[in-house]
């Protein structure tokens, strides 16, 4: 079996010489066959082994399991980095599933840990994971993507034991002798891929056929093959029949001549169209299949007609096709799309007094101003309470300010306890049209947002008694509003 898993590894070229593999070990069945492999393993191709055991404080038996994995590393001479997050807590507060938070958890440890470091994550997904992501993907719903399973190897990220069934990789723990840890919430039916697991999957093995695990992960293997096909015409389909060109504030504008896209598989031409709307959003998230179809319904309407898409993009009917494109004044300047920070490098400036302007575009941009400890800064009732000039507190900036449109796992601070909430949740909770998400001004901090411009700033930011130095951020826009920042 370990012969097997070698060659694995070495057909997707998971592990190359000398790499630091951080592996993610639970103290499960999986998990421990991953780390006795890798052992094995660094027999054949020298590497440096690392673990991380996550402990999501869900089970009350779950320091026994961080004390198992610790002993196992500790035996073996390997690294070991526990992790301890109360993920149902995090959850709440991201209104997240619990799965989601877990594994949003155990994936930035994983990275964390790795670093700067040449090397790969390495998870223990079994063939078994990959039926059951297979089943969940087709009974939710979702494009022949969903139905490729679990990838052996995505980024940094590899699974060695995608070539083995649970089963034999608990027979060959048995066979060594080697003891495991059970998670009793993988014996409850609280979540879907448990009900799948135990139940579906378990009586199709049973009363359908004991080669179930396989067939089906041939299936996925098939299907992603089918996948990477469909992927190379798409890309030919794309250059066959989609021109850009570079329109004023050098975005671009993407043209999709009618009969060359006409004459495509009506399959691809969908994808075609994904992947121009992506590129020219430069982003996936909230592209779905109704915008899709609404720009390929484009191609049978009359010139002129044209349709609003998310990220301030638009799809208009042309004499000879569909051009995609931003409107002149949803067009993020140069600055923007490369996301304009302020960095310390203007540190002496704010402190001297000056003024740093941000230029977001041609009639838009941020002004700051840094106030010092004194003055009018002692009576908190003069703080401006006005909708684009709004002060924060400087100190607990922990990165650098960016300001930018909205991305994936932003989140702000909403109240004095410094409860998240998704930035997602704050502008469905607000009632921000889609169309308008894409386009609104942020200053972030990483991933937490500082101020939504317009809006709130985050309760974390807040200035208080405490509070020693004032960034004062003013957004001005030359042909709709303009504001003020007091001067001092």
């Amino acid at each position: 079996m370990i012969n097997r898993v070698v060659r694995y590894i070495k057909e997707y070229h998971m592990i190359d010489e000398g790499d630091c593999v951080v592996a993610g070990v639970s103290g499960g069945a999986d998990s421990v066959c991953l780390f006795i492999m890798l052992l094995e393993i660094r027999k054949v191709i020298p590497m440096e082994i690392r673990v991380v055991h996550v402990n999501h404080l869900i089970r009350a038996d779950a320091a026994a399991d961080a004390a198992y994995v610790e002993q196992l590393c500790r035996a073996n001479d390997i690294a070991f980095t526990l992790v301890e997050e109360d993920v149902e807590m995090l959850a709440e507060k991201l209104r997240l599933s619990t799965e989601e938070a877990g594994r949003n958890v155990r994936y930035e440890a994983f990275y964390r840990e790795l670093g700067d470091r040449k090397g790969r994550i390495a998870i223990a997904h079994n063939k078994n994971d990959s039926c059951e992501t297979f089943l969940f993907h087709l009974f939710r719903g979702t494009a022949l993507k969903g139905l490729t399973g679990i990838p052996a190897v995505r980024d940094k990220v590899i699974r060695p034991l995608l070539c083995l069934e649970r089963a034999e990789i608990e027979a060959f723990l048995r066979e060594r002798g080697i003891r495991y840890c059970i998670d009793s919430t993988n014996l409850e039916d609280n979540y879907s891929r448990n009900i799948i697991r135990r139940h579906i999957l378990a009586t199709a093995v049973k009363e359908i056929s004991p080669a179930a695990v396989d067939h089906i992960s041939n299936a996925c293997r098939r299907v992603s093959d089918a996948y990477d096909l469909i992927e190379d015409i798409t890309r030919q389909g794309c250059e066959t029949c989609v021109r850009v060109t570079e329109g004023a504030g050098n975005h671009k504008i993407y043209h999709i001549d009618r009969e060359k896209f006409l004459s495509l598989h009506n399959t691809i031409r969908g994808y075609v169209v994904m992947e121009t709307l992506a590129d020219a959003a430069g982003s996936r998230k909230d592209l779905e299949t109704v915008h899709v179809e609404q720009v390929c319904g484009l191609m049978n309407r009359q010139c002129g007609k044209e349709v609003r898409l998310p990220y301030g993009l638009r799809a208009k009917r042309g004499y000879d096709g569909v051009t995609v494109d931003r409107k002149p004044d949803e067009i993020p300047s140069e600055a923007a799309l490369h996301e304009t920070v302020v960095t310390q490098d203007m540190t002496a400036a704010l402190m001297a007094g000056g003024t740093v302007e941000i230029v977001l575009s041609p009639h838009q941009k941020i002004r700051a101003v840094l106030i010092l400890k004194g003055g009018i800064y002692n009576d908190l009732e003069n703080i401006p309470q006005k909708k684009y000039t709004k002060w924060i507190d400087y100190d607990k900036i922990k990165n650098s300010i960016v300001i930018r449109t909205r991305r994936q796992g932003d989140y702000l601070t909403v109240n004095e306890m410094n409860q998240r909430k998704t930035l997602k949740k704050y502008f469905i909770d607000h009632k921000i049209p889609q169309e308008e998400r894409g386009r609104i001004w942020l200053v972030a901090d990483s991933s937490h947002v500082v101020w939504t411009v317009g809006q709130r700033i985050s309760s974390y930011y807040k200035i208080s008694e405490n509070t020693r130095r004032i960034l004062c951020l003013t957004f001005e826009d030359e042909e709709q509003h303009t504001g003020e920042c007091a001067r001092h």
